[in-house]
């Protein structure tokens, strides 16, 4: 029988459009619709309790980083479920969009104006406690979850089809600051 398998990437902070992504792998099937269980209040309950809490991200005897709680905003929001989106269509994860479009270039289009922004994209988590866990047991993951230069996230998740080559559900974190002059 197929087990959905799980890949992640992290975009680091996006300077001059760049973006690297790093693998974790590993197994888990999603269940119920993404969308019936995540709300803005949910994904910031979640991700500013953790923020507040704080995470290690693998730094060896190293103390938690602690970090300001983030404010939703909906030009992230609606970046992110267009990215969720276009990966469970083309059932494949990435950080360009269909267009080869990169973080930098989608928030543009959407008019989002950024001095930092960073992605977290996955694929095969069943829950959103689920997909946070992973990204803060990735040390590129959690140090865009932690990161004291972004203010603002959106996040989404989009259910693609179940089938020997893909795991059905991913999720894109967008987590930005906007920019005071650009």
């Amino acid at each position: 029988m197929f087990k959905p398998a799980l890949v992640v990437a992290a975009g680091l902070i996006v300077t001059a459009g760049l973006l690297f992504p790093r693998p974790v792998h590993p197994e888990v099937a999603a269940t119920t619709r993404c969308s019936a269980t995540l709300s803005p209040d949910v994904v910031l309950e979640r991700l500013n309790a953790t923020r507040v809490r704080g995470a290690v991200c693998h730094r060896p005897g190293g103390a938690p980083t602690h970090a300001a709680p983030l404010a939703w905003n909906p030009r992230l929001a609606a970046v992110a479920a267009a990215q969720a989106q276009d990966m469970a269509k083309l059932d494949q994860m990435s950080h360009r969009d269909s267009l080869n479009r990169n973080l930098g270039e989608r928030l543009d289009a959407m008019g989002y104006r950024f001095s930092t922004a960073v992605e977290n994209v996955a694929v095969g988590y069943a829950s959103l406690d689920a997909v946070v866990d992973a990204w803060l047991d990735s040390e590129a993951h959690c140090a865009n979850l932690m990161s004291a230069k972004v203010a603002e996230l959106g996040l989404a998740c989009s259910d693609g089809t179940v089938s020997e080559s893909g795991t059905g559900r991913y999720w894109t974190l967008v987590l930005g600051a906007p920019s005071r002059v650009r």
